[in-house]
């Protein structure tokens, strides 16, 4: 009750109303024209009674409840109540009759308010600023952040980050070079057929293959360093040896990408000879074939295989003929290879006895059948005779001379 007393009486103070001496003649008037000639004991003390309750029942229902608006004057300002516990804050619209301010005790030292249990703390309506969230720029998190396009390696050894010195390797494959390593630590080289260690300062003599390889610390598996040898690729296919116009015929296909350089078989070597090749093979056995290759960047490869051959090629010559039979191609003898190559040559068949020359031809439509041109008659029948051909114009490769035996039937 007091402090309803103490806020009564404090509002009572200082509500003053200035004085007009016109209004309260009026006053005086209308209300002496109104009243009774007796005076009311009732209206005397009763209306002045009703009012202090009323005053009374409106103190006690603003300090019960802290949320309703005051009444008392204030400025066009947002008052907020605080309590020991709650700062509670109300934003009331502004009142136009300004004239009276709630009074407020100032520090004598330091001129600010002291603060009572119930206090009114004037503050500046000041709306905070709207913010639209962009749909542009909102928080992330770090998960959510694409990822680099460039591949981002934990060099979890400093040293050969920082320290190394990259190895100068060949860039075309095949060729025999000195690999350095002048670094004061190991490193190993990988590729798909080889893994090599190159001590610390120390270097190899090496002949790398195409492809890729990879330098590595073996420490911490780290690549230091990648490079391509560069070296044109292929495979061969080999055909059936076959014979065409008299000459054996060796087909080679070349897979690959790159150029044909050059071929060597044998004693022979062409050039610039292209993918499909054609070789002529004229001895019997087995013939060790290299295909060099080279590609744009100038680096060659070498590709190779076997050719093999099962029986001498000997102009294709038959070992034995019988003048007296029927079928054109048994009775005469001339190497058949001769009748196809239409290549000059001189054919002589001689007798093994004495040595003499029994036979001649240099046209390839005149075989012999069988007249030994001594003297002019048969030859002697179950007899081997030795015959030799020399060519005027060999292929590639071949050999000038042929020579065999032939027996006469």
């Amino acid at each position: 009750m007091d402090k309803l007393d103490n806020l009564f009486k404090k509002a009572i103070e200082s509500h003053t109303e200035p004085y007009d001496p016109k209004a309260w003649e009026a006053l005086e008037k209308r209300l002496d024209g109104q009243l009774p000639p007796k005076t009311n004991p009732f209206k005397k003390w009763g209306l002045p009674g009703a009012a202090l309750v009323i005053g009374i029942s409106i103190a006690t229902w603003y300090l019960t409840d802290s949320s309703t608006p005051v009444s008392a004057p204030i400025s066009p300002k947002t008052a907020a109540i605080e309590d020991h516990k709650t700062d509670v804050k109300t934003h009331i619209n502004p009142i136009k009759n300004t004239k009276q301010q709630p009074a407020i005790t100032f520090h004598e030292e330091t001129n600010e308010p002291i603060p009572s249990e119930h206090e009114l703390r004037i503050i500046d309506t000041v709306e905070p600023p709207i913010v639209s969230e962009s749909p542009s720029l909102k928080q992330v998190n770090k998960d959510d952040l694409p990822s680099n396009s460039i591949e981002l390696v934990d060099h979890s050894n400093p040293k050969a980050l920082n320290e190394y010195n990259p190895i100068i390797l060949p860039t075309c494959a095949g060729i025999s070079s000195d690999v350095k390593n002048t670094n004061g630590f190991e490193v190993t080289l990988k590729s798909d057929r080889m893994l090599l260690s190159i001590a610390p300062n120390s270097s190899v003599k090496l002949e790398l293959s195409a492809g890729n390889i990879e330098i590595i610390d073996p420490k911490t598996g780290v690549i230091l360093q990648s490079n391509v040898i560069s070296g044109p690729k292929g495979d061969l296919v080999i055909d059936e040896l076959i014979y065409e116009n008299g000459l054996p015929v060796q087909g080679i296909h070349v897979k690959t990408e790159a150029n044909v350089r050059y071929v060597r078989y044998g004693k022979q070597i062409k050039e610039n000879t292209g993918k499909e090749l054609n070789l002529h093979v004229f001895e019997k056995g087995t013939t060790l074939i290299h295909i060099d290759l080279t590609d744009d960047n100038g680096c060659t490869n070498e590709l190779s295989g076997l050719i093999n051959v099962s029986e001498d090629y000997n102009l294709l010559a038959v070992n034995a003929f019988e003048p007296t039979s029927q079928d054109a191609r048994k009775n005469t003898f001339m190497p058949y290879a001769l009748t196809q190559r239409a290549t000059p040559f001189r054919m002589i068949v001689l007798d093994p006895n004495d040595g003499g020359i029994v036979f001649e031809s240099t046209d390839a439509t005149l075989p012999w059948d069988g007249i030994d041109r001594r003297f002019g008659k048969m030859a002697d029948s179950n007899k081997a005779y030795v015959w030799k051909v020399t060519l005027s114009e060999p292929k590639a490769g071949e050999k000038s001379e042929y020579m065999g035996t032939v027996v006469r039937m």
